[in-house]
């Protein structure tokens, strides 16, 4: 998993869907703001990046961002317990700089090692890396974490909006 996460930077950096239309200006963190395409987006409402089609050159993929009351990041795996009693499953080096308060969700994978179903449990996220204990079987595994505090409900005479329409930030 580590060699994976050793390129995540340089992945993220190569994908297309990260070239915003517009973005706000640069914060502390790297770039706020949002990004569209058009003045509402293609899909009436909400942040949204394009993306070439996987499988049909004469297409693009419309996604749109997750919005919520914090910045938050999140990473996903599959794992899989081959000592009757727990795995580690370790995350990027950084991830204890990046982010904090995270939620750790498992899901098991039905398969023919592990017919019945069984209640898995995990530990927090310390060090970078959390156990997950139970018998054999394969899961998918999912952590979310609160990368920076928004002021979600700041008083319009306080602040600076920038932008225009629905794609506005506060400097």
């Amino acid at each position: 998993m580590s060699s994976y996460y050793g390129n995540y930077n340089q992945y993220l950096g190569a994908q297309r869907c990260c070239n915003l239309k517009t973005q706000g200006p640069q914060g502390p963190q790297g770039p706020t703001g949002a990004s569209a395409v058009g003045p509402q987006g293609p899909t009436g409402s909400g942040k949204t990046f394009v993306i070439d089609h996987p499988i049909d050159i004469n297409k693009y993929l419309v996604h749109a961002c997750l919005e919520g009351p914090e910045s938050g990041v999140y990473y996903r795996g599959e794992g899989k317990i081959t000592n009757n009693y727990y795995t580690t499953i370790e995350l990027p080096c950084y991830v204890n700089n990046l982010a904090s308060n995270f939620t750790v969700n498992i899901t098991q994978i039905y398969d023919e090692i592990s017919e019945e179903n069984q209640n898995l449990k995990c530990s927090r996220v310390f060090s970078n890396k959390f156990n997950v204990y139970g018998k054999n079987c394969s899961f998918y595994w999912h952590v979310f974490g609160k990368r920076l505090s928004l002021e979600v409900e700041p008083f319009k005479k306080n602040v600076n909006l920038k932008g225009e329409g629905p794609y506005t930030w506060i400097e």
